[in-house]
């Protein structure tokens, strides 16, 4: 099969109409017919149904059109890379990552990144999200590579840090005052707590489901600066990693016993095991690894 034929192919299962196709291909039909009755040939099945003038996919055409859609979004890619290569444009890298380390973690990462001079060309886009919409965009081909706490057999994945939890009252709870608390502490309470994908709810689920009890949640929020909001108001109490909203005179923040060692979750940098990465973004990622990730 050709080039061709898979553009042929993606255009036709999109527009379902061989005249329109042709048009938008800048070739005949009889050209456009044939190129398929040729690749329909090849694969030995019938790609797409027709009846009257009206056409629909198969059901092998929809098996095989995300591969090729893939495929040649993977081509285009590879040839964008090339571009910038070959160019004076500076080198791209997609980074994602959740809110709680857009305020320590990513500053300190592109401040080190750029004392060495050869880095420069290199340009970041970030994306910054829930730590479930960031995975979701990586495994999506959205991203380079991406920190969160997500794990899976597609991604390739190094630790780079473990955030300590901690518990946010409001400043006036009696709470308010402790060194530290202990889970037995803060069970009974009022819970504001991340929506069901996040991987910190998950981890809070798990908390009390291997302690025995059950959580009174008065709020479910996407992210953690909605939560501080809550906690603010005096609506209940959060456990959360630090991020800059902590920062108020309305919220206490009080760290969680060591004896507790639940309350600590871990952070990776991931990447698609299969999905070949550009230069800029290898390099970037080997930098990351080389002076970031620690042992498991």
């Amino acid at each position: 099969m050709t080039l061709l034929q898979l553009q042929y192919f993606q255009t036709l299962a999109r527009v379902l109409h061989y005249t329109r196709a042709a048009e938008e291909l800048h070739i005949s039909q009889p050209s456009l017919s044939y190129s398929i009755s040729e690749l329909e040939k090849e694969l030995n099945v019938k790609l797409f149904h027709k009846e009257n003038r009206k056409i629909s996919l198969t059901v092998y055409g929809e098996q095989f059109l995300p591969y090729v859609e893939r495929s040649l979004a993977l081509l285009d890619e590879g040839a964008a890379v090339l571009e910038q290569l070959a160019g004076d444009r500076p080198q791209v890298v997609q980074l994602g990552y959740f809110h709680s380390i857009s305020a320590s973690l990513i500053p300190a990462l592109m401040g080190e990144f750029y004392r060495n001079e050869d880095n420069r060309p290199i340009r970041f886009q970030f994306t910054e999200g829930t730590d479930f919409d960031i995975f979701e965009q990586l495994k999506a081909g959205g991203l380079d590579m991406a920190f969160g706490m997500h794990r899976d057999d597609w991604a390739e994945s190094v630790v780079i840090m473990r955030q300590p939890l901690y518990l946010a009252v409001p400043s006036d709870h009696p709470l308010a005052g402790r060194h530290s608390v202990s889970f037995d502490d803060f069970a009974k309470e009022k819970q504001i707590m991340l929506d069901k994908p996040s991987s910190l709810r998950r981890q809070m689920d798990r908390i009390f489901s291997l302690r025995g009890a059950i959580p009174n949640v008065v709020f479910e929020v996407r992210e953690c600066n909605a939560a501080l909001q809550y906690v603010a108001l005096k609506f209940g109490v959060a456990v959360l990693p630090q991020v800059p909203a902590m920062e108020t005179e309305l919220v206490s923040v009080i760290p969680i016993s060591d004896r507790d060692k639940e309350f600590v979750r871990t952070v990776y940098l991931s990447w698609a095991r299969t999905r070949p990465m550009s230069p800029a973004a290898r390099k970037v990622r080997d930098f990351i690894v080389e002076r970031y990730s620690i042992p498991e």
